[in-house]
């Protein structure tokens, strides 16, 4: 399956942006990202060479078979990670958010499709440069990626969830890694969990079809280890929360 290319301008409008932020110290996930622990001087090698993209929904940044020769850091938005069989059928195989690092191994072509699956704001930088700002800041390279989540960190974590044994085990793990990555605390005390990709992204990736996953939501809210479940978010509380089963 062919995806388009963000980069890929031919098309018309994609309403990308090239502008360059000043300093990188404006990104608003610095303190809480990768970037946390460099120096001013490496923070300097970082911006010398970064360029700050716009990633419209449903448009990739990085596809499946094509050159890998750059890096990126999600700053703002969430992606979706692919592959294709053979016979066309898709796997979903992880997902990213803020903060998380995409494309980190170098390889001639890139294993999987990185998808927006809304408006992305991401850095990108060539691969080269880690191994030139290792020259004067030999560590450089560990500690950006001890800081981040990588793709092959999330494909870890779907081999685990994988390994479970029933659906309702597998949708609660999924909660427990997507609260960690970006469920907030409301007004009222409730966690809600955000949920960005659509249920057939869900249901690939728990390795479920759709009607066992739209009944599991239904059961669990019943059981009331959720308390609310809509299209776009699902809410816990804190007494929910406490009845959640340890797996």
């Amino acid at each position: 399956m062919s995806v388009t290319s963000p980069f890929d301008t031919s098309g018309g409008d994609c309403r990308l942006s090239n502008v360059k932020v000043n300093s990188c110290s404006l990104c608003d996930v610095r303190s809480s990202s990768i970037c946390r622990d460099l120096s001013l001087s490496e923070l300097a090698q970082v911006d010398a060479v970064m360029a700050r993209r716009v990633v419209p929904k449903g448009r990739a940044i990085m596809s499946e078979g094509e050159p890998n020769d750059h890096l990126f850091v999600l700053v703002r938005g969430s992606m979706r990670l692919t592959k294709y069989l053979e016979d066309g059928r898709r796997q979903v195989t992880g997902f990213l958010f803020k903060g998380d690092f995409i494309g980190v191994r170098t390889t001639k072509s890139s294993a999987y499709t990185a998808e927006a699956l809304d408006d992305c704001h991401v850095c990108r930088f060539p691969h080269r440069f880690l191994d030139e700002a290792a020259k004067t800041s030999p560590d450089l390279k560990d500690r950006l990626i001890a800081r981040s989540q990588t793709e092959y960190h999330k494909a870890q974590d779907h081999i685990v969830l994988l390994g479970k044994k029933t659906a309702e085990e597998r949708v609660l793990s999924f909660l427990d890694l997507l609260e960690g990555a970006v469920g907030g605390q409301r007004a009222d005390g409730d966690r809600e969990i955000p949920l960005a990709m659509p249920r057939q992204d869900i249901a690939d990736y728990l390795g479920l079809r759709l009607e066992t996953l739209s009944r599991t939501f239904s059961l669990l809210r019943k059981k009331g280890l959720l308390k609310e479940v809509s299209r776009n978010s699902v809410t816990r509380s804190d007494e929910a929360s406490a009845r959640l089963p340890s797996i």
